[in-house]
C-alpha cells in the first residue's frame, strides 16, 4: 500500500487548516495511532460504491484517509455490511469530528478518561495516546464491536481497558474520572456520567435531542452534584441504543392540510440556539413530532437541518467549524426528582 505516514500528514494538515485541529499533542497521537488500522476491510461512506482493501489498496487508503466516516455495522450486525443496505448503526467517525471532541475533552497526561462508545477502537487509541493506556476506559454495548476493537487495538502498541456494558451507566469500578467522553449521541445526559466525574472535570458527547441539529456538548461537573456548560458546535453521529428516537411513520394518519403565518424557511434555517429550544417544545408536547420536519440543506459547508435519517453516518462531516456561529447558553445536568437522568436548560438562546 501507499505512504500511510504521508496520508497521515495530508490529513493533519487539511484539519489544521479547516481549524478543527489545534492542540500538538492531538497531532502526535494522530500520527501514532494510524487510522487504517482500525478501518473495516470494505470501505463505505454510505454512498457510492464500496471499496475492498484487497482489490483496491490505494482507493481504499484514499477513502480511508479522507473525511468522510465509514460504515462499520449494519442493522446492530443483522445485515451483512459487504453487500447489504439498512440502518448504519456503527461507523469509524469522520476525522474532523473525532478531534472536534477530543479539542473539547482537553485531556492531559495522567487524566483517568471514561470512553462509552468503544466501536472500532480508534479514538479509545487516541485517548491512550494522550493520557495513557492505563488511564481509560473504554465500554461498548456490543459485544461483536467490542471484540473487533480488540482485534484492531492489538496492531497497535495501546492498552485501554475494554468493557463490555451499558454506556449509560459509565463504568464505577474505575471512577472517579476526569473526563467523559462519548462517540454516540444523547438526547438526555446519563447522570452517572456526572456522578463518576470527580468536581471539575470535563463530560463531552454529542447532543441530538430529536428535532433540528444535533451538537457538542461540553459539560463541566460542579461540587454540587450538578454539571454546567453550553454548546461548541454540531456534531451528527448516531444515537445511544437505548436512547433511539423512534422513527415516526406517517402511513394511515389521516392528512389534514393547514396554512401558517410562519414561513417555513424560518423553522428549517433557524439557528442552532433555536433548534435547542423548538426541539425541547416538540419533545414535551407531540413525542416522535421531530420527524415532521423536512427542511432543505443549507448550501456548501453550511449545516444540514433537520433530524438525520436513520441511515445517516455516525459523523457526518457536513457541519460548520465550531469557529462560526453557533449554539448558545448554559445548560445544567442535575437528576430529576424521580432520579432519572436529564439535562436541563438554565438558559438558551433561541436567536
Amino acid at each position: 500500500m501507499g505512504d500511510v505516514a504521508q496520508r497521515t500528514e495530508a490529513l493533519i494538515e487539511r484539519l489544521a487548516a479547516a481549524g478543527w485541529l489545534t492542540q500538538a499533542s492531538i497531532k502526535e497521537a494522530l500520527r501514532d495511532v494510524p487510522r487504517h488500522v482500525f478501518a473495516p476491510p470494505v470501505a463505505w461512506t454510505g454512498e457510492g460504491g464500496r471499496v475492498r482493501k484487497r482489490s483496491a489498496p490505494e482507493a481504499w487508503l484514499d477513502l480511508v484517509y479522507g473525511d468522510d466516516a465509514l460504515i462499520t455495522q449494519l442493522d446492530d450486525g443483522a445485515t451483512d455490511l459487504a453487500a447489504g443496505a439498512g440502518h448504519f448503526t456503527s461507523s469509524l467517525s469522520a476525522s474532523s469530528t473525532v478531534v472536534s471532541l477530543l479539542e473539547l475533552l482537553d485531556a492531559e497526561p495522567g487524566h483517568r478518561v471514561l470512553d462509552v462508545g468503544t466501536g472500532t477502537g480508534w479514538t479509545a487509541a487516541l485517548l491512550s495516546r494522550l493520557v495513557g493506556s492505563e488511564n481509560v476506559v473504554s465500554v461498548e454495548v456490543d459485544p461483536a464491536i467490542s471484540e473487533r476493537a480488540a482485534a484492531n487495538l492489538k496492531q497497535t502498541d495501546v492498552s485501554p481497558r475494554l468493557v463490555v456494558g451499558d454506556g449509560a451507566r459509565g463504568w464505577t469500578r474505575e471512577a472517579p474520572y476526569d473526563r467523559v467522553h462519548a462517540t454516540c449521541a444523547v438526547a438526555r445526559v446519563p447522570y452517572a456520567w456526572v456522578e463518576q466525574t470527580r468536581p471539575g472535570g470535563v463530560i463531552v458527547t454529542p447532543y441530538a435531542p430529536g428535532f433540528g441539529s444535533s451538537h457538542e456538548l461540553r459539560l463541566v461537573v460542579m461540587p454540587d452534584g450538578t454539571a454546567v456548560g453550553g454548546f461548541a458546535g454540531y456534531a451528527s453521529y448516531m444515537m445511544m441504543r437505548k436512547q433511539r428516537h423512534p422513527e415516526w411513520d406517517p402511513s394511515g394518519r389521516p392528512a389534514e392540510r393547514t396554512t401558517t403565518d410562519v414561513d417555513p424557511r424560518t423553522i428549517g434555517y433557524a439557528p442552532a440556539g433555536a433548534d435547542l429550544a423548538m426541539g425541547r417544545r416538540c419533545r414535551a408536547c407531540a413525542p416522535g413530532a421531530y420527524a415532521t420536519a423536512t427542511p432543505t440543506p443549507c448550501g456548501s459547508g453550511g449545516r444540514t437541518p433537520g433530524p438525520a435519517p436513520a441511515t445517516s453516518p455516525a459523523a457526518s462531516p457536513s457541519r460548520s467549524s465550531r469557529a462560526g456561529p453557533g449554539p448558545s447558553g448554559t445548560w445544567r445536568c442535575r437528576p430529576t426528582s424521580a432520579g432519572s437522568p436529564t439535562a436541563v436548560p438554565a438558559a438558551t438562546d433561541s436567536a
